[in-house]
């Protein structure tokens, strides 16, 4: 089974990469990650046009409150659960065809992608850390463990949620070697 490490996870990825570099350990940290990279501006004079009218200003709707960490974390632990229960329909029913997409839009090719993380990785083992992380209007419930075939490396399954609780993102990062502190000081994983 091979992680999934879509392309609206990279700069959440480059920053669980760079935490051990600044000293941090995931609970320490605080991601703070444009969405974009600036765009370089260029130096060459405007071409001519035509004058042009700016439309008038609409505000845009209120977006909804953001889930509070308390709720996100539920969330977070919920969907876990049912994930490593393999009880995948509800989870199937909280992802946004965004979240989908990365499986075809297919429930049963989520359920052999999750059957053969059970079949290479065991159960968790071990519980590491559990997170909440805001970027770019997604909250993200962040929770690294180790599994039984592999105690000495660390996954982080991420659920990145709206405010109403469903699944924009999902995906499983890491496959990195647990420092060995982290090994002695995880919590038995219940999940």
């Amino acid at each position: 089974m091979r992680p999934i490490r879509p392309a609206r996870f990279a700069h959440l990825l480059l920053a669980l990469a760079l935490l051990p570099a600044a000293g941090l350990t995931l609970a320490q940290s605080t991601l703070n990650i444009p969405a974009t990279p600036p765009k370089a501006s260029s130096t060459a004079a405007p071409a001519m046009s035509a004058p042009t009218m700016s439309a008038p200003t609409v505000a845009a709707p209120a977006a909804s409150p953001a889930m509070s960490k308390e709720a996100v974390l539920a969330r977070g632990r919920q969907l876990v659960t049912w994930f490593y229960a393999q009880n995948l329909d509800p989870v199937w029913a909280a992802f946004l065809p965004t979240a989908r997409a990365d499986f075809g839009g297919d429930l049963s090719a989520f359920k052999t992608y999750r059957a053969n993380g059970v079949t290479n990785f065991g159960k968790e083992s071990r519980l590491l850390s559990e997170d909440v992380q805001s970027m770019d209007g997604v909250t993200y419930y962040l929770r690294t463990a180790t599994f039984e075939k592999g105690p000495r490396v660390q996954w982080t399954v991420a659920f990145g949620l709206n405010a109403q609780g469903q699944v924009v993102n999902f995906g499983i990062l890491g496959g990195t070697e647990a420092a060995p502190d982290q090994q002695a000081q995880g919590r038995n994983g219940g999940l």
